[in-house]
């Protein structure tokens, strides 16, 4: 009885061997196979590169990224052990792709933008934009001459600018008076100061300035009758 266990055991062991021995050889050969069409890839591209001659021309009217796209449908067919397809696609990249000198396009130079030369309004706009004085400066003088030219800006510079040109004039004649003591004590800038206000058509802000004159301890008649002329001419 232990002999006829015996066998039976070996005998199993002997199976169970052959079957791995045979997955074993089947892998190897899976391995062999894509070896070998890897190699037969290779050998087809430089068959071709022989026959076509290192001189040789290539006017293949298939683009670089066909080329590219061919290699990899190559690369899928040996994956996939189609040797009819991978036959016919290595004769395809021989015949079209081998040893090709794609042109790569040219930079194209850049064409420079005829700049159209400068209309009255912007010429006006620099010449008086350059007159200006120092935004930062602590003299009321300064800024009142800014009002005066941002003033003459909103007039002759380009009628799209001309709103933004009158609100910086106003800014500019805000600090004129903060900087004076807003006391209208200086009846020179004071005058100036209304005088550019009517230029701007701001009336509202020239009658409040005029009113505040009128409310000082002792206005000279004079002076607020002078005021008084210029917004109503």
């Amino acid at each position: 009885m232990k002999k006829t266990k015996l066998t039976k055991s070996k005998k199993t062991n002997v199976k169970t061997l052959k079957s791995e021995t045979k997955k074993i050889e089947q892998k190897q050969n899976r391995v062999y196979g894509i070896i070998g069409m890897v190699i037969l890839f290779f050998i087809g591209v430089i068959f071709g590169y022989i026959i076509n001659g290192s001189d040789h021309v290539n006017h293949s009217i298939m683009s670089q990224a066909e080329c590219e796209n061919l290699v990899v449908h190559i690369k899928h067919l040996i994956q996939t052990n189609d040797f009819d397809q991978l036959r016919l696609a290595n004769e395809m990249y021989s015949e079209n792709c081998l040893d090709r000198d794609f042109e790569h396009p040219k930079p194209q130079p850049k064409v420079e933008e005829k700049k159209s030369p400068d209309t009255t309004c912007v010429k006006i706009e620099k010449i008086l934009s350059n007159r200006l004085f120092r935004a930062d400066s602590p003299d009321a003088n300064d800024h009142i001459d800014n009002a005066k030219i941002y003033a003459n800006l909103s007039e002759r510079g380009c009628p799209e600018n001309s709103e933004m040109y009158k609100e910086l004039a106003a800014g500019e004649l805000e600090i004129a008076r903060a900087l004076n003591d807003d006391d209208l004590q200086d009846e020179y800038k004071s005058i100036e100061i209304v005088e550019t206000y009517k230029r701007l058509k701001m009336q509202a802000e020239a009658e409040r300035m005029i009113e505040k004159a009128k409310r000082l301890t002792n206005p000279a008649i004079d002076f607020i009758i002078q005021l008084e002329k210029i917004i109503e001419e």
